[in-house]
Parts: structure tokens; C-alpha cells; sequence
């Protein structure tokens, strides 16, 4: 969409596009709020186009922008610039409250003074919303690199049921039982089938977000969105694997270490339902 189509666009038709193009892509409001962390009422108000809604033209601003960048739309923002614009006055009072003027009798401070230091609390508090977002991050990758340590020292300090319940056999044990036949472990090593390899479907969100949906055979495996750059494999032995795409143009597929032929054949970001058989062959349900 060029920028003289969005000329004239107002809240409402702005946010129009905002609903139709998450709903394009398969994504429901719930998990743009957990990719975002922008609540879900800040969401519908924008998509609405009730601004008002908002805490102030300044934190309007800041969710409008994640919104925009997360759903891939950058160019609307100069429009949404012009609409809520903040102008030389910006909204101070809706963050620090509003400014009492001295009582008569006493001379005023200077006008400028107190303009800096509200300029210097604002950009403070701005700093303190993107630190409480970045620590939120932090300590949801410090807990998930605790339960990965805490599952390792468990399994290095797991004793064997067999020493536990009959402890170590005596050497004098040891002597009198048989050896194995050489021969005989041959033979039952040709009479054991080989194990089938499985099959590996790789998805790489290569120019984009992706949602996806994927089922192996009836059972549904996974469901959610594969992020920009982001890789997602499943196996498979003996059952299709289904996989409905949100955003297909924006990955690529790689079916048993190979590219369908299948993936240069959908255009545009329609939802696409495809079927990987495991003889190889894709097929695409309308």
C-alpha cells in the first residue's frame, strides 16, 4: 500500500487494516499480546481506532509503533504520526500530574526550569517501561537455563536400579555363568529388522512471521507463530504430517532433506492447508 492510498485514512479505516492483515495471517488477538506484551484492551482500542482509549498520545504513540512493527506494516506509521501528533506541548500531566503554580507572594521559578526537569522525568519514565520489558525477558531465559542445569545434575546423579536392588555380582559369580556365542549374537543380529529413519519437515521463517498449525496424522503436535529467522522441525515415521500456513510466502520448507516443488506454487498470504505424505509427496487441501 503506497503512501497516497493511506492520504485521508483516519483512526478507524487505519485500524481496519491493522484487524484484516493480523486475521490474513492467522493470529488471534491473545497471541499478539503475548508477543508484544501490550494488553489486550490497548489492542482492540487501536484496531478500533478509539484512541482515547489509550494512557495519553505518548504511550498511544509507543504501542501503536511495537503493533506495526510486529505485524509488518512500518508504512502506516508517517500516518499515524500526522494524526497523533504531540506538538510543542506534550501530554506531561497524564504522567507526572498536573503543575501547581506558586502560591502570591513568592516569585515564580523560572518557566524553563521546570520544563527541563519534566522533559528529564518523562524520558526516565520511558527508560524504565523499556528496563521492565527487558527484564521480564531475562528472567524468563534465566529460568529456563535453571531447568535445563537442574535436569542434567539429575540425570548424572542417578544410580542404576540393578546396583541398588542386588549390588555388584562377586567375580566368584562371574566365573561360573556362560560367555555368549559370537555366533549366535551374529545370528541375531541379521534376524533383527533395521529401524526406519524418520522423516523431518524443516519450516524457516525466512521473510517473515508464520503462523502455523501442524498435525501428525489426527494428533496435533504444535500451534503458534514461527518468528523471522526462526526454524521449527517435526518427524514423522508412519504418519502424514498436516500443517496449515498463516503467511506461506514467508517461509521456506525443506520434506525429507529436499524443497517441494509444491512451495513455489502458493502466492500471496492466504492460509494454505498442505499434507506431507511419508512416500514424499505434498499435496495442498483447498
Amino acid at each position: 500500500m503506497g503512501e497516497d492510498d493511506l492520504q485521508g485514512k483516519d483512526l478507524v479505516e487505519l485500524g481496519e487494516i491493522l484487524r484484516r492483515t493480523r486475521e490474513s495471517k492467522g493470529l488471534s488477538v491473545e497471541e499478539v499480546v503475548k508477543d508484544t506484551k501490550i494488553p489486550r484492551g490497548h489492542i482492540l482500542a487501536i484496531e478500533s481506532g478509539d484512541i482515547e482509549k489509550l494512557p495519553g498520545k505518548v504511550f498511544a504513540r509507543y504501542f501503536i509503533k511495537e503493533y506495526l512493527n510486529y505485524i509488518g506494516l512500518k508504512e502506516l506509521w508517517p500516518r499515524y504520526d500526522a494524526l497523533i501528533a504531540l506538538g510543542e506541548n506534550v501530554e506531561i500531566s497524564q504522567v507526572l500530574g498536573t503543575y501547581t503554580p506558586p502560591p502570591k507572594g513568592f516569585r515564580a521559578a523560572s518557566k524553563w526550569w521546570v520544563y527541563a526537569i519534566l522533559i528529564v522525568l518523562l524520558i526516565t519514565s520511558i527508560g524504565l517501561l523499556y528496563a521492565r520489558k527487558e527484564h521480564v525477558l531475562d528472567a524468563m531465559k534465566h529460568q529456563d537455563q535453571v531447568v535445563s542445569s537442574d535436569d542434567s545434575t539429575k540425570q548424572a546423579t542417578e544410580v542404576p536400579r540393578e546396583l541398588i536392588q542386588g549390588g555388584l555380582p562377586s567375580t566368584v559369580e562371574s566365573k561360573d555363568l556362560p560367555l555368549p556365542s559370537p555366533s549366535l549374537s551374529k545370528d541375531e543380529g541379521a534376524q533383527k529388522p533395521a529401524e526406519e529413519p524418520a522423516k523431518i519437515l524443516e519450516i524457516k521463517a525466512t521473510r517473515g512471521n508464520c503462523w502455523v498449525r501442524v498435525f501428525k496424522g489426527d494428533k496435533k503436535v504444535f500451534e503458534g507463530t514461527i518468528k523471522r529467522d526462526e526454524t521449527k522441525t517435526f518427524e514423522t515415521k508412519d504418519e502424514p504430517l498436516k500443517v496449515r500456513f498463516g503467511n506461506f510466502p514467508a517461509v521456506d520448507i525443506k520434506w525429507m532433506g529436499k524443497t517441494p516443488e509444491m512451495s513455489d506454487k502458493i502466492k500471496g498470504p492466504v492460509p494454505a492447508m498442505l499434507i506431507y505424505q511419508i512416500d514424499g509427496k505434498v499435496v495442498k487441501v483447498d
